[in-house]
């Protein structure tokens, strides 16, 4: 699948856990984002909830790249905020939506 951040074209793959493409520094990941080929892998055997988090995860290098923020150059940072979003995106984006519902439904 392809999308559009920033004006960069991405392609997203879900690979089987044993590609080459999840294999970063010598380490087995679930997920893989590749800058300068804006390519990201997940690992297609993962429970879905699981599948769902490493997408945010991933999309999160993506969309910081795109932007130029640069958490690239600090790991001890951007993997920890990439895994916070990963993990509690949708949760944030829940709370949201009820806030906005009590704070502009018609009523």
């Amino acid at each position: 699948m392809k999308f559009k951040v920033n004006g960069l074209t991405w392609t997203v793959q879900s690979v089987q856990r044993d590609s080459e493409k999840l294999q970063v520094n010598g380490k087995d990941c679930l997920g893989s984002t590749y800058f300068q080929d804006l390519q990201i892998y997940v690992d297609r055997t993962l429970p879905e909830i699981l599948f769902r988090q490493i997408v945010i995860h991933e999309l999160v290098h993506a969309f910081t790249f795109s932007f130029g923020v640069h958490l690239v150059a600090n790991e001890e940072t951007e993997e920890p905020v990439c895994d916070f979003i990963g993990a509690h995106l949708d949760e944030i984006y829940s709370v949201t939506n009820k806030i906005m519902k009590s704070c502009y439904s018609k009523g």
